[in-house]
């Protein structure tokens, strides 16, 4: 884990244009297995979505069907926290979203169920489910198996990042776009770029770009790991449990918790 970063200005300038990049390649077959059997082990313990959360933060059974999803792993898995604070990652978060610093807003696995159960992830931007502003935060979605459009890659909207924070989308009602939403009010937009690569792959994406991945259509789960950074010029909102933080926080104040350590840049 100690490589350079491998985010140069042309990735820069690629991803402000976008909304997204690709690193293929970024972690070993050797550091994937650690993090995929870190994952297994939190589904096979039924580790809560959300510790502390009512109900553990579990949602509806459609929810689950489109991914199960476990944050802040980190906080009690030791295994996972190298790759949740890992430095090349933080770096190029840091550098992507031409900031100061990054901290942690949280990490999540997210396992999408194999079979003829499995739902689509309906299309949506990650903005705004986040209490903060401005927009800017991004995210790192670690492949943890091979992911391919069978067993549900990610596919991404170019430039749609610049359409700026819309509506939220349930993942859990099937038929629910922002893609579609945009389409009804005159907006053309680039066809989806999937985002197929093996494991150890890394992307990056802006919270506001249009993204989904498709329903797992092999016999085998496919294994995501998330880390999303809160850019230094970010301040929270307010309204939201902020990954266990929200009642130690001022609505219009500055990110500074324990739970949400810089990663990258000076403080």
């Amino acid at each position: 884990m100690n490589q350079a970063c491998p985010t140069t200005p042309e990735d820069i300038a690629f991803y402000g244009k976008n909304g997204f990049i690709q690193y293929p390649g970024f972690f070993s077959k050797a550091e994937i297995t650690t993090l995929r059997n870190a994952i297994d082990h939190a589904v096979a313990a039924n580790r809560e979505r959300i510790i502390g959360a009512p109900g553990g933060g579990r949602g509806s059974e459609e929810y689950e069907q489109v991914f199960n999803q476990m944050v802040n792993l980190w906080t009690d898995y030791p295994t996972v926290k190298p790759f949740a604070f890992h430095p090349r990652l933080a770096e190029s978060a840091r550098r992507l979203s031409r900031s100061r610093h990054v901290r942690i807003y949280h990490d999540h696995a997210m396992v999408k169920p194999p079979g003829q159960s499995s739902r689509e992830t309906n299309w949506h931007q990650d903005a705004p489910y986040w209490p903060m502003h401005p927009v800017g935060a991004l995210s790192a979605w670690v492949a943890v198996d091979d992911v391919t459009l069978e067993n549900g890659c990610l596919r991404f909207v170019p430039g749609s990042h610049k359409f700026g924070k819309q509506e939220g989308i349930k993942l859990d009602k099937a038929g629910e776009s922002i893609v579609a939403k945009m389409a009804e009010r005159g907006q053309e937009m680039p066809g989806p770029v999937a985002m197929e690569m093996s494991a150890g792959g890394v992307t990056f994406h802006h919270g506001c770009t249009f993204h989904s991945a498709g329903p797992n259509r092999t016999d085998q789960p496919r294994r995501a790991f998330a880390i999303i950074y809160i850019p230094d010029n970010t301040t929270f909102t307010g309204g939201s449990d902020a990954a266990g933080a929200a009642d130690e926080m001022t609505p219009g104040g500055p990110w500074d918790h324990p739970l949400h350590p810089v990663l990258a840049g000076d403080a």
